[in-house]
């Protein structure tokens, strides 16, 4: 064979290898990145018009069958169960409008890319809507509070307590005083009545362990007669976070997430609310009902409020799935299926992976829906990415105190740059790996 056809045959291959490996770089993976990235968003666009579907009809099922529970106690005269079945029907009926709308409107334009277009309508509309003021003022039935005068009101919320703005009168101010709150201005009162469709199991529910979060100076005042309970508490003025998170993500300039003075802020709040959990854990309580809507932010730090579910760590009682379904332990339903009582588990743990999941929607601006399984799939650094995992993963492998979790947020929300910090520069994989060794 002659020299030239093999020096040919050689230079032929040279080029070929990396005009090769430039052609599987530069074409074929990003080609199937694409494939991949399609076949996902129809993915997501199929599950979602299954699901919406499946609950529209769970959702009508459930109505049908709590219509005549409603009338037969209307008929019997009992109005308390009455007023609690319509509030039933009530939201499966909302429940059920909201899945129409997302199969004739919200899948299609996100299918579409045009997601942005529906966000005013299912995010921030919503939230205009479900923070209006009630009632400025009790009604007679409700009767008013001796020491109080009622100034204005809030939303009531998903418990059902009816929420009033008051300000102490002196004697009240001198109680507080004395309790090493000198400052209470004004407060809110969250009642629950039987006379406002508050059932006797709730207002019990509502009024237990508040003594001790009277004596870490999380509640002001609290009174139980046989018709009606209430408590006092400093009123935050603010937003909830969960708007605040919209305004973030609307206002951020990066299409991609949170940018990162934004991000910054969000990390600030979660370190405000892992303080609060670790004063109440430290106090012997579990909040049990943290989520975004139970977050007021000030415009300096966050508050966490609402207190009607906390529960003492050393309670006798079994465990109850009271709380809100996104931002709830899967593992806490199971074990209260099996009537686990609340003293049996840690319950710092439940509250912990509930700070993971209001991280999680900060981030995402959205309802972790699928626990631990979640993906994060906006701009976030991946220290942080870890930190949700951890909270948010299996009941035995989460951060074993609102205090560890604090440290790690801490180191982020801290750095110059927090898209540098590695899983491995946080404390408690530091502290992990010193046990190892």
């Amino acid at each position: 064979m002659a020299i030239g056809p093999v020096l040919l045959i050689i230079l032929g291959v040279i080029v070929a290898i990396p005009l090769g490996v430039f052609l599987i770089i530069y074409l074929f993976v990003p080609a199937m990145k694409g494939i991949a990235f399609l076949f996902k968003h129809l993915w997501r666009f199929v599950s979602g018009m299954v699901y919406d579907l499946l609950r529209f009809i769970g959702a009508v099922v459930t109505s049908i069958v709590l219509v005549p529970l409603t009338i037969v106690n209307v008929l019997v005269g009992r109005w308390s169960a009455s007023a609690h079945y319509g509030k039933a029907i009530g939201g499966e009926v909302r429940n059920a409008f909201l899945c129409l709308y997302r199969v004739a409107i919200g899948h299609p334009f996100r299918f579409l890319g045009l997601g942005a277009i529906t966000e005013g309508i299912e995010k921030r509309l919503p939230q205009v809507v479900a923070y209006a003021p009630t009632a400025d003022l009790p009604s007679k039935r409700t009767g008013q509070f001796d020491g109080y005068k009622i100034v204005g009101s809030l939303a009531s919320g998903g418990s059902g307590g009816k929420l009033y703005i008051a300000e102490p009168d002196a004697i009240k101010q001198a109680v507080f005083a004395r309790a090493g709150r000198p400052d209470v201005r004004q407060v809110v009162i969250k009642s629950f009545s039987l006379r406002d469709g508050s059932s006797l199991p709730q207002i019990i529910r509502e009024s237990q362990s508040l003594e001790a979060a009277k004596r870490l100076a999380l509640v002001l005042d609290h009174e139980l007669t046989k018709d009606r309970f209430f408590y006092v508490m400093e009123y935050v003025p603010g937003q909830s976070l969960a708007a605040l998170t919209t305004q973030m993500h609307a206002a951020s300039g990066d299409s991609h997430g949170l940018d990162t003075p934004a991000l910054r802020a969000a990390l600030g709040y979660t370190s405000d609310l892992l303080r609060t959990l670790d004063t109440y854990h430290k106090g012997g309580l579990w909040h049990k009902d943290v989520k975004p809507d139970n977050i007021i932010v000030d415009g300096v730090r966050a508050h966490l409020v609402d207190f009607g579910l906390v529960t003492p760590l050393a309670s006798a009682m079994t465990l109850t799935t009271h709380g809100t379904e996104y931002f709830r332990d899967p593992e806490l339903v199971r074990l209260a299926l099996k009537g686990v009582r609340v003293h049996e588990v840690d319950g710092t743990r439940f509250d912990i992976f509930a700070a993971g999941a209001v991280l999680y929607s900060m981030i995402e601006n959205s309802f972790p829906a699928h626990g631990v399984l979640s993906q994060i799939s906006r701009r976030c650094p991946e220290a942080l990415r870890w930190i949700v995992r951890r909270a948010m993963t299996d009941y035995d492998n989460r951060y074993r105190s609102a205090g560890e979790m604090l440290a790690d947020v801490d180191v982020i929300r801290r750095a110059a740059d927090p898209f540098a910090v590695r899983p491995i520069d946080l404390p408690s994989m530091r502290a992990g790996l010193e046990e190892i060794e």
